[in-house]
């Protein structure tokens, strides 16, 4: 490969390679998943957080049955719909009109997010450094590197690389389409801050569409997008003479006013929409402890510290170089910045890191008389320590899949009894979007996504009074309540419900649907 800004064919052949090859390995635990799902239980589709996972199905299942405007499934009061979370309900939209299964949508649009993903990263990476022995070093570690979760677990610690999968690039493609996808754009954006100082009308269209598609798909990595666009300003602003760059100045307006009306408007929704409202208040993010970050990124993050502390220390400018230590400076003082959202804001700080970690080790290496070979051995090092975190990431959801989901909860929320799929397809059948069904806290996870139907409780975020209504359902299936709770319109009645009671008031209801193990019973609003 020869240096140079712009990578060569050879460059981006490599590169796409690399990216298909991760984004297919990606979906292997997934398919040993189902095939390890035990008799009579099926492969619900998520390994990474199913609780949150299960909400995008339900989000999906909104666009699905040919919703715009999304509605909060997981809590029974009745409200207005908003115009957000629109890339689930598009990603629905398409499932309903290829008669495709959300969950098969689903990966597929995570497998072709997380490929573009790392393209756009990669463009990236070449905007920062013209030498192509850095660029493979960084998109390397980009590809590969985690921390060292599986020492803070021995330490008693909780790493960030074990539960924050926004935070890593492997991570995010493993999880879900979204944040892959919202890094992407994030790294497109910067990639434009990058170019030429010769603009033309076209950047300025492109950089406002990629700002306004980040709004769409994750809103908060915009903030993070518009901190970062605003330091690198001011520091181009004394690097220069105080003096701003038009270029760059044009662009950052272009990318902060295009999508400030689709931001505004999720802003009024959060606090206008009584039951959004409700939402805002329980959806806390408090930013991770500084250790579980430090060993969250582990090698990385010494690395990076050190090639942030080469690019302040080297008498050049290097824009690129600065663009990815401001980015992550900024994105770490966001994350520490009072606000309820903190943790929201890491997205995407794995990318910069990254980098700064591939410029220290290869001109640290450069300046050592070594042998070739020995200096491919400590790369490869450095490259194997990142990659045995992510591998152990990656095989702890199939650890808990191979456990019995009838006596393991982490491992039920993997699987779905066989009567209990038949069960949500009567329901699909039979009920109405507003119908609302009680069930207990696992089973109310799926609801939303394979039927219709909302949930009395379901999500500890999108159930408005998440804490009341869960006890509320819980007590009702250990026989304390008299009658089910006012807005609920049926009950199911399965394995799950049945380990926490048997509720007499079940008798005094009549029965609409019922299998070997699961029951279903309907119940008349403002009867006991």
């Amino acid at each position: 490969m020869t240096a140079g800004l712009s990578p060569s064919a050879r460059e981006w052949r490599w590169a796409a390679g690399w990216s298909l090859a991760l984004v297919l390995l990606s979906a292997a635990p997934y398919l040993l998943a189902g095939l390890a799902a035990p008799d009579g239980w099926r492969f619900a589709g998520l390994l990474v957080n199913p609780l949150d996972g299960q909400s995008y199905m339900a989000k999906m299942q909104q666009g699905a049955t040919g919703s715009w405007l999304f509605h909060l499934t997981y809590t029974p009061e009745p409200h207005r719909g908003a115009f957000t979370f629109s890339f689930y309900l598009a990603l629905g939209h398409l499932a309903g009109l290829l008669s495709l299964p959300n969950p098969l949508v689903f990966h597929a649009a995570r497998l072709l997010a997380g490929w573009a993903m790392l393209l756009a990263l990669f463009k990236f990476v070449a905007q920062v450094t013209p030498h192509p022995a850095e660029r493979r070093l960084a998109f390397g570690l980009l590809l590969t590197a985690s921390g060292v979760g599986w020492l803070g677990l021995l330490l008693g610690a909780f790493p960030i690389d074990l539960w924050v999968p926004e935070a890593f690039v492997p991570y995010s493609l493993y999880a879900n389409p979204h944040f892959p996808l919202g890094i992407g754009l994030m790294a497109l954006i910067f990639s434009q801050i990058l170019q030429a100082d010769a603009a033309r009308a076209v950047d300025f269209g492109v950089t406002a569409l990629l700002a306004l598609v980040l709004a769409l798909v994750l809103p908060f990595a915009l903030l993070t997008v518009w901190a970062v666009l605003v330091v690198f300003l001011g520091w181009r602003y004394f690097a220069a003479g105080r003096r701003l760059p038009a270029r760059q100045s044009w662009l950052t307006l272009s990318a902060v006013v295009a999508p400030l009306p689709v931001m505004a408007y999720f802003y009024r929704v959060s606090v206008s929409n009584p039951i959004f409202a409700g939402w805002s208040a329980q959806n806390i993010t408090p930013a991770p402890n500084v250790i579980d970050v430090a060993l969250g990124y582990g090698l990385v993050g010494l690395l990076a510290v050190a090639g942030g502390w080469r690019v302040i220390r080297q008498k050049e400018n290097n824009p690129g170089e600065w663009l990815a230590l401001l980015w992550a400076l900024t994105t770490l003082g966001l994350v520490y910045f009072p606000f309820e959202l903190q943790r929201r804001l890491i997205t995407g700080l794995h990318a910069p890191l990254c980098i700064l970690a591939a410029l220290a080790l290869t001109r640290w290496l450069a300046g050592l008389k070594l042998k070739p070979r020995r200096r491919r051995q400590i790369v490869t090092g450095a490259i194997g320590v990142g990659a045995a975190g992510t591998l152990f990431i990656w095989s702890l959801p199939l650890l808990a899949a191979t456990q019995p989901p009838s006596s393991s909860y982490g491992s039920s929320l993997l699987f779905v009894r066989a009567d209990e799929q038949a069960a949500f397809n009567w329901l699909a059948k039979n009920t109405r979007p507003e119908a609302v069904v009680l069930a207990s806290p696992r089973v109310s996870m799926f609801i939303p996504g394979q039927t219709r139907a909302r949930t009395y409780y379901g999500h500890p975020f999108e159930t408005v009074n998440a804490a009341a209504k869960k006890a509320q359902a819980e007590a009702f299936f250990r026989g304390e309540l008299a009658a089910p709770p006012e807005l609920v319109d049926f009950v199911f009645y399965g394995p799950a419900e049945q380990a926490l009671g048997r509720p007499a008031a079940l008798n005094q209801l009549p029965v609409v649907y019922a299998n070997a193990t699961v029951t279903i019973y309907q119940h008349i609003r403002g009867t006991q």
